[in-house]
């Protein structure tokens, strides 16, 4: 990655183009692709191609040639990073330019990051929309009021990870729980048997969920499909590969320290944790 040593032109950029199409795409973005040689993507609808196609005249569409069907994801995601480093060393600068933001759950991007010192590489990652920006409008939610947790689906489940009941939580890619495959097969009821006995631990079975997916056109609003925990496999058909599951709190924690509550909004302990601004 572009340290503030490396004065280096990028080999690669790593960008995200937002959720919602090419109205989420930054100036920056804008300006790392028309720099680009060629532009390796993996866009969310036909028209990011297109869009991208005007920035440069060299577009490789990724998702065809990386995703098979009943195959471990990580096969494609190899196949990403490994056509990107390759491009990368033969022709720089080009451009990996993923849907969302290129940190946030996005795999290929550290393979790319971990392989590009050892092939003398320059990294250049910008930021991005991600899913978790576009939740934050579609929920109606402030994870300022009481914090967020967030975990992959499966990951919840293989690490057995505790879960605060007075904390809102978002588990992502619950519709691809329990499989590292491909599939663009439609899910079944089964597939949300375990983690819901799992989030039964937890909380009752009438506790109201979410399930979030943002919209990644401008014309189309975001899906948000609220339930009873206790109804979730009901909804399987429902829950495909691009949402997240929403769990609000179940309760509020209350003041622990009241010392320091009551000396919150105090000038003298302001003054007491902080310099004098005559004295400096």
């Amino acid at each position: 990655m572009t340290s503030s040593t490396d004065r280096r032109a990028p080999d690669v950029y790593i960008v995200g183009l937002g959720i919602k199409g090419i109205e989420h795409i930054t100036r920056e973005t804008e300006s790392a692709c028309r720099r680009s040689q060629e532009i390796l993507a993996v866009p969310t609808l036909p028209a990011g191609m297109t869009y991208l196609r005007n920035l440069c005249d060299r577009v490789t569409d990724l998702h065809p040639v990386s995703y098979k069907e009943d195959e471990n994801r990580l096969n494609a995601y190899d196949t990403m990073s490994a056509m990107v480093l390759e491009a990368a060393l033969d022709h720089p600068p080009v451009t990996f330019a993923t849907y969302g933001h290129p940190l946030v759950y996005v795999y290929p991007t550290r393979q790319i990051l971990d392989a590009a010192p050892y092939l003398g590489l320059n990294v250049k990652v910008l930021p991005a929309v991600s899913a978790l920006d576009t939740m934050i409008i579609d929920l109606d939610f402030d994870p300022a009021i009481d914090g967020l947790q967030m975990y992959e689906a499966t990951d919840l489940l293989v690490r057995q990870r505790p879960l605060q009941t007075d904390v809102p939580c978002m588990l992502w890619q619950v519709g691809a729980v329990e499989s590292v495959l491909y599939s663009s097969a439609p899910n079944s009821p089964e597939r949300f048997f375990r983690i819901k006995d799992y989030l039964l631990r937890y909380y009752p079975p009438e506790h109201e969920v979410a399930a979030v997916y943002s919209s990644p056109h401008p014309l189309f609003e975001a899906s948000v499909v609220r339930f009873t925990l206790g109804d979730m496999e009901q909804h399987h058909d429902q829950l495909h590969q691009g949402l997240t599951l929403y769990i609000p709190p179940l309760t509020r924690r209350s003041v622990a320290d009241t010392d320091l509550i009551a000396r919150i909004e105090s000038v003298d302990h302001l003054k007491s944790i902080t310099h004098d601004r005559d004295a400096l």
